[in-house]
């Protein structure tokens, strides 16, 4: 009898366990990319020599400080590998908020691979500004 209550206990904490791991591991991992002092290279010319950006992997929500005097609206997003092939991308709509022009997008797929790439970011029908990304 006390092994059959024991033996429950153990299968009850280990689901419970499984149950909250699988749902960490399904939380939406939010990164907030800090681009207000940075310049910008357009098209696809190289990304000046900045230091690169930084998000850790998984990541699938960015948060983004446009440069200073950038205007709100509709913009697109999107990471490609140095070679310029798109990896992940989204859109979204940049508000004004205290002063700093932020856009928020959701990525289309996370980043889960840690490496070096280019974050690129446009208002439609402006070319793709690019940055330096190192996902980690």
């Amino acid at each position: 009898m006390i092994f059959a209550v024991a033996a429950s206990v153990l299968i009850v904490v280990g689901l419970a366990t499984w149950v909250m791991l699988r749902r960490n591991n399904q939380q939406v991992a939010r990164a907030v990319v800090d681009l207000r002092d940075r310049s910008m290279a357009r098209g696809t010319e190289t990304p000046p020599p900045e230091p690169p950006l930084e998000v850790q992997r998984n990541v699938s929500d960015l948060e983004i400080y446009l440069p200073l005097g950038s205007s709100t609206g509709p913009y697109d997003v999107r990471v490609t590998s140095v070679r310029n092939e798109a990896l992940s991308s989204g859109s979204g709509d940049a508000k004004l908020e205290e002063g700093l022009t932020v856009l928020r997008v959701e990525l289309g797929e996370r980043l889960a691979t840690p490496g070096t790439y280019i974050l690129q970011i446009r208002k439609a029908p402006s070319e793709w500004v690019s940055f330096p990304l190192q996902v980690r």
